[in-house]
């Protein structure tokens, strides 16, 4: 009797399986033994069920209605007659019996299931979750030269996340597979099960083939050998004592001896067809279905992001060399015009007056003439307003409402300045509110206007340390019919904790009154001490929700002469009305020929024009920027040569008040 043949497998929640788990396979005499050790029951779609407890039962081989593989895994199916209602199997990991006791599993290996299991399940759960998240995060953290635009965004953030969806699922799979020796076993057991129901397995078939062509092999072989040896005595002819009976050999009319007649060389079996190596039926058409549509995706996906880029860094236009022309006209002649051009080059610089050089940290500018703070506030009416003007809501209302209302106003007016002398001992002056003193329909008076504030208050550190536990002041409050301040309201916010160099908060604030007093907790302009945030914290809060704080970020850029800047600016256009000033002033203080360390002094205008572009500039004008009203802007021509990355300091003939502002530009613009 042979010895029965014994496997113990995991079963996986695949695709037409009913059942997960441990489960040990006996290839017996008359049917297949199955012992459902530690199994629970599974459907697609619904959770699993519980454990059940170990049970054997057994199959007659005749129902066993499928056998056959599906990339590492082995699917076997029972007649549902035979048992149920485990009947549908995807075994994968195969450990072998002990040596020593047949039929028994080890506990290590069992262990080794029951982890696998887990794993598996642990990384088939990522594989939902962490895609969509991992590709998002790592689109918005991706470098703009790596994916600009909504369409590249959004194509990254696709591909990373169908590769993470990919690379999980692989691991998956890897978890629940045994190795080399699990499909040792898993082949081992279908070949013997096969033989088992009386069918050949594709092993058995080629082994056979293959005895089948050696035995044609030899049998060739040795014909050849005997029509050999019947030629070499048929040329020899037989000797008469050699024995041989009378007769025996045929002759012809003329006493030679007849050739001996064999039958025709047996034609030898077509070789073998060649083994179809472990593995190669596991290419696309052994993967499931969603991922026989995935793959082509993904690789759609990279091959469209991998265009972009090509198509970006090779196929943009690209001007001539200036050569060119001249080289098409011949050498000398090229020569000849180069060295005519250099040498006019030098001819003229010698004509050029000297100027001294300097340097230039950033552009003169309004934005920042009186220096920029260590903490800036800054106002908004809601996320789309840039234009940082914080106004009260007015009403107006007749005196002759509330006559008491108006007493009790004055008497609180009273407390409430006498409780802040020592503020009016300061002379702390603050923002008036809007007055309005016209009469009403049918002569009655009007009371002042009375207003409330409702606005949203973001501050900005723009020093490069964090600032902890810091308070902002605001002070509201209203004026009387005698212009004295009254109905003063205070909110007090607070931040607790650190606010990061380059961060920025927001509150929003609501209060009666028709003028505000702000006071920040903390004060100063930025200095060697304080030290600036760096450019790329600014750079990050120009993705602000608030524009009034995409404004301040794009202006921090411009004074630390950010290339980014000008991209700053450009993403804040259109602009409105009230924005429009502040940003032309960001995009002068950006320019590439900017002047700086501008002071006027008897009569004449002091400047330092520095060059902050690829090329030396001639022929350029300074010209005043903000000019009085019915004067056109004055300009200023000179005759210098602005060289690379340095400045020139020129003086200007000066007639009338210093400008506010100016740019440089090309003479006669």
């Amino acid at each position: 009797m042979a010895r029965a043949f014994s496997v113990a497998a995991l079963a996986i929640a695949e695709g037409g399986a009913n059942a997960v788990g441990a489960v040990r396979l006996t290839c017996g005499e008359a049917e297949l033994e199955v012992e459902l050790v530690r199994v629970a029951g599974y459907a697609e779609g619904f959770a699993l069920g519980a454990v059940a407890a170990p049970v054997r039962f057994g199959v007659p081989y005749t129902g066993i209605r499928g056998l056959f593989r599906r990339g590492k895994a082995l699917c076997v199916a029972l007649d549902p007659s035979a048992c149920s209602p485990h009947n549908c199997f995807v075994l994968a990991r195969f450990e072998g019996d002990l040596p020593e006791l047949p039929g028994v599993t080890s506990p290590a290996a069992m262990e080794a299931m029951e982890s696998a299991y887990r794993a598996r399940l642990r990384a088939r759960l990522a594989s939902w979750i962490a895609p969509a998240p991992v590709g998002v995060l790592a689109a918005a953290l991706s470098p703009d030269d790596l994916a600009s635009g909504p369409l590249g965004t959004a194509s990254l953030a696709l591909l990373l996340a169908l590769a993470t969806w990919l690379a999980l699922r692989f691991a998956a799979r890897l978890a629940t597979w045994g190795g080399p020796p699990s499909d040792r076993l898993r082949d081992a057991f279908v070949a013997e099960l096969s033989r088992r129901m009386g069918f050949a397995s594709s092993e058995q078939l080629a082994s056979g083939a293959e005895r089948l062509a050696a035995g044609a092999e030899r049998l060739a072989a040795e014909a050849e050998r005997l029509t050999a040896e019947a030629r070499r005595l048929a040329a020899a002819g037989a000797p008469a004592g050699s024995g041989a009976p009378a007769g025996s050999s045929a002759r012809t009319g003329s006493g030679a001896p007849a050739a001996v007649a064999f039958a025709p060389r047996p034609t030898p079996l077509a070789p073998p067809p060649a083994a179809v190596p472990r593995g190669a039926e596991e290419g696309l058409a052994a993967l499931p279905l969603r991922a026989r549509v995935l793959v082509p995706a993904a690789l759609a996906v990279v091959g469209i992001v991998a265009t972009m880029a090509f198509v970006q860094r090779f196929a943009a236009p690209r001007d001539a060399p200036q050569g060119r022309p001249q080289a098409a006209r011949g050498v000398q002649p090229a020569a000849r015009s180069a060295s005519a051009a250099l040498l006019a080059s030098e001819l003229k610089e010698r004509a050029e007056p000297a100027f001294p050089h300097c340097l230039c940290d950033r552009a003169d500018s309004p934005l920042w003439k009186e220096g920029v703070p260590i903490l800036s506030v800054l106002g908004a009416t809601g996320p789309d307003d840039g234009a940082g003007v914080i106004a009260p809501i007015l009403r107006q209302e007749s005196a002759e409402d509330d006559d008491g209302e108006e007493a009790r106003d004055a008497e609180a007016a009273r407390g409430a300045e006498a409780a802040r002398g020592a503020e009016a001992a300061r002379g702390a002056e603050d923002a008036r509110g809007a007055e309005a003193a016209d009469a009403g329909a049918g002569g009655g008076a009007r009371r002042p206007a009375r207003g409330r504030y409702d606005f949203d208050l973001a501050v900005v550190n723009n020093s490069g340390a964090p600032l902890s536990d810091f308070r902002v002041l605001l002070t509201f409050a209203r004026r009387d019919a005698r212009g004295e301040r009254a109905g003063i309201t205070e909110r007090g916010l607070f931040w607790e904790g650190a606010l990061g160099p380059g961060r920025a908060v927001k509150w929003h604030v609501e209060a009666p009154g028709t003028e505000v007093k702000i006071e920040p907790g903390v004060t100063g302009l930025l200095n060697g001490e304080t030290g600036v945030a760096s450019p790329d914290a600014f750079f990050q809060l120009t993705r602000a929700r608030y524009r009034v704080v995409r404004i301040h970020a794009a202006m921090m850029l411009a004074w630390l002469r950010d290339p980014r800047a000008r991209e700053a600016v450009l993403s804040l256009m259109p602009a409105a009305a009230a924005e429009e000033a502040t940003l032309e002033r960001i995009r002068r203080a950006t320019a590439d020929v900017i002047p700086c360390s501008v002071a006027a002094e008897a009569g004449r205008l002091r400047a330092c024009l520095f060059n902050g572009g690829v090329a030396p500039l001639r022929g350029v004008a300074v010209r005043e920027v903000a000019a009085g009203e019915g004067r056109a802007p004055r300009a200023w021509p000179v005759a210098a040569t602005l060289p690379v990355h340095e400045g020139v300091e020129v003086t200007l003939p000066l007639d009338g008040a210093a400008p506010e502002e100016l740019e440089v530009v090309p003479e006669g613009r």
